[in-house]
C-alpha cells in the first residue's frame, strides 16, 4: 500500500463521496476508485460497502483500518513538519453530531469561534436526538458528538463543556407568579398539559427520571402533545397549547421578549452538563483533533 491510496480511502471515509474525494486530491473519480480498489486487494478486505446507499459506507474491517490509516497519515505529515521545521495549517472536513439543545445554542457559537482563527476547516452538522449521535459517533459517522446526556459505554470519552438546567416554561401569565415566585412545586406543573420531546431525547430521559425519584410520571400530567423539535414546542407554549419542560439554554431568547416565562421545579434535580463526545479508540485527523482542542482549552479557561 502507499500513502496516496491511504488518503484516497482517508478522504472517501471522510466525504463519504468518492467523486469529492477525487475533487480534494485534484484526481478523477476512477482514480480514487482504482486506488481504493488496490488498497482492498491489498489488505484482502472491502472497505466500504458500495451496495445498501447512495454514498459509501465503511464495512466492519473499514472501520478497523481508519485508525490504522489515520496514524500513518499524521506520522506521515509530522514527520514532514519535523523535518521540513515548519508546522503546516490543519485543514479538512469535521463531522459532528450534536443532540438539539447543545446542537442549536451552544454548537454554532463555539463554531464562529473557532473559524475566526481556523477559517480552512469545514464542518458538517447533524442535529439528532443523544442517542443516534451516539450511535454515530460509535458506528464513526461522526468524528465528535455533543450531547446533554452520558451513556456509559467503554468506546465513549466525555468532555464536560456547560451546565444547564431544565426549567418549566409557560405561556406568559398562565402560571401565578405572585403565588409560587420564580419556583413552582410539581404539583402545579402536573395540572397543565404537557409539551414533550421524542424518545431518545436526553431532556426527556432526564424528566422522566427525576419524576420517577419523587413517585410521579408522565401518565401524572392533564396530557401530552409530542414534537421533535425544540422550535415547535417553543411556539406552541407561547400559543397557549401547554408548558415545556427544557433547557433554560433554548428559551433565554424567549423569556427575554416576555412571549413565554420559565420556572424552576421545586425539589426536582433537574441540572444537568451538555459534553463533546468522541470514540475513545478512534485516532482523529488534524482537523478535528484542533477542534477538540480549542473546545477543551475554552472551557478549561471559562472553568
Amino acid at each position: 500500500m502507499d500513502f496516496d491510496q491511504i488518503r484516497a480511502f482517508l478522504n472517501v471515509a471522510s466525504l463519504k463521496s468518492f467523486s469529492e474525494a477525487g475533487e480534494k486530491m485534484f484526481i478523477s473519480q476512477p482514480s480514487v476508485s482504482v486506488r481504493i480498489k488496490a488498497l482492498e486487494e491489498e489488505l484482502g478486505v472491502l472497505l466500504f460497502d458500495r451496495s445498501k446507499a447512495r454514498e459509501p459506507v465503511l464495512t466492519e474491517a473499514g472501520r478497523v483500518f481508519l485508525d490504522y490509516a489515520q496514524s500513518i497519515i499524521n506520522l506521515q505529515d509530522e514527520c514532514r513538519e519535523t523535518l521540513s521545521g515548519k508546522r503546516e495549517e490543519a485543514t479538512g472536513l469535521v463531522y459532528i453530531g450534536a443532540s438539539t439543545v447543545p446542537g442549536t445554542y451552544l454548537l454554532p457559537q463555539l463554531l464562529a469561534r473557532f473559524k475566526k482563527d481556523c477559517s480552512v476547516i469545514d464542518f458538517n452538522v447533524n442535529i439528532l436526538d443523544t442517542s443516534a449521535v451516539v450511535e454515530g459517533i460509535l458506528n464513526y459517522s461522526y468524528d465528535l458528538g455533543m450531547v446533554g446526556l452520558v451513556k456509559k459505554d467503554d468506546r465513549l470519552n466525555y468532555l464536560p463543556v456547560v451546565d444547564d438546567e431544565l426549567v418549566l416554561c409557560a405561556p406568559a401569565g398562565l402560571v401565578d407568579k405572585l403565588k409560587y415566585g420564580e419556583g413552582i412545586p410539581p404539583e402545579e406543573m402536573l395540572s397543565h398539559h404537557l409539551i414533550l420531546r421524542e424518545k431518545g431525547s436526553a431532556t426527556r430521559q432526564l424528566l422522566e427520571k427525576s419524576l420517577a425519584q419523587k413517585g410521579y410520571e408522565l401518565g401524572c400530567f392533564e396530557g401530552i402533545t409530542f414534537f421533535n423539535s425544540m422550535e415547535g414546542i417553543k411556539q406552541a407554549v407561547k400559543e397557549g397549547l401547554g408548558v415545556a419542560v427544557v433547557s433554560k439554554l433554548s428559551i433565554e431568547d424567549m423569556c427575554r421578549t416576555g412571549e413565554i416565562e420559565s420556572f424552576t421545579i421545586r425539589d426536582l434535580d433537574l441540572r444537568r452538563q451538555l459534553y463533546m463526545v468522541y470514540h475513545h479508540k478512534r485516532v482523529l485527523g488534524p482537523a478535528a483533533q484542533k477542534f477538540l482542542d480549542f473546545v477543551s482549552r475554552e472551557f478549561t479557561k471559562a472553568g
